[in-house]
């Protein structure tokens, strides 16, 4: 809760229903620091965000949200994502060629997926760290990798050709 303000109280249960989520009020509390506010709807949006799949669309957040609340509009959904992604509470990844998937910026990561089946692979940072390193010094470009997904094929797949319409496709 923003100080200052009340805000009905609304609990985050973790994804298997148990106790609420501590990362709520912290969440809550960087929207306050970027001016906004704790409202009850947008702690709805964060409760739900808590509790879904690693990786989640904003048309899928929105869903899951109007499922119980049909009230909240579309657009309080979009807003509340892109306050989050402002404070670096979330971030937001394309992995291929469908909309962006919003996760939470707990570790310091990047995308790989699979052309073939669409599994999405979570890799540490410093996995991209001499790429990195190497495009700094020998071309004077700084990347921002987390943005964007690495395309290529699982161990699983290895070299079987690409299954159509599945390219970037979300599989975590």
């Amino acid at each position: 809760m923003c100080p200052g303000r009340y805000t009905a109280p609304v609990t985050a249960k973790r994804g298997d229903g148990s106790a609420p989520d501590p990362r709520l009020e912290a969440i809550l509390a960087a929207l306050c620091a970027d001016g906004g506010r704790a409202t009850v709807q947008r702690r709805i949006v964060v409760s739900a965000l808590l509790a879904g799949p690693r990786h989640v669309t904003a048309e899928d957040l929105a869903a899951t949200v109007r499922a119980r609340h049909p009230d909240i509009a579309t657009s309080t959904i979009y807003r509340t994502l892109e306050a989050l992604d402002r404070q670096g509470v979330v971030q937001h990844a394309h992995l291929g060629h469908g909309p962006a998937v919003y996760h939470l910026n707990d570790t310091d990561h990047l995308h790989l997926v699979c052309e073939s089946c669409g599994r999405v692979v979570e890799v540490p940072g410093s996995a991209y760290q001499a790429f990195a390193r190497l495009l700094a010094e020998d071309y004077g470009f700084s990347v921002a990798p987390h943005h964007f997904a690495v395309q290529g094929r699982c161990a699983t797949c290895g070299g079987q050709p690409e299954v159509a319409g599945r390219g970037g496709a979300v599989g975590a």
